[in-house]
């Protein structure tokens, strides 16, 4: 699977640089009483971090039961938007679950994987 994907990639001299991007746990606002909560203020440093120039592609590994639809709309269109500006295709793993926001945000991706 990640070879095919590579070779989608070869416009690329050198070896592709491709950002991972985990996304673990409910969506809703706010902490959780075992750790954390998936929303856009949890998420946005490590999206900001994995796309920018000079990034092959960016990953986004999805594990999640899915929650608020407000947090789900935020974080998908947060991807959507930073995907566009730096033009950086998103591939997205779908685990365990992906489901109602989780897969909310799945459907940004250019490529969905399970």
């Amino acid at each position: 699977m990640f070879k095919r994907i590579l070779r989608k990639l070869t416009f690329r001299k050198g070896p592709a640089l491709i950002h991972v991007v985990r996304l673990e746990g409910p969506l809703a606002t706010g902490k959780s009483m075992r750790g954390g909560n998936l929303n856009l203020r949890a998420v946005e440093p490590a999206l900001q971090k994995a796309f920018r120039k000079g990034v092959a592609a960016v990953a986004l590994e999805i594990n999640s039961p899915g929650g608020s639809p407000v947090q789900s709309a935020l974080i998908a269109n947060s991807i959507q938007s930073l995907s566009n500006e730096f033009k950086v295709p998103v591939y997205v793993f779908c685990e365990d679950v992906a489901a109602s926001g989780g897969y909310w945000f799945a459907c940004v991706g250019d490529e969905i994987y399970s």
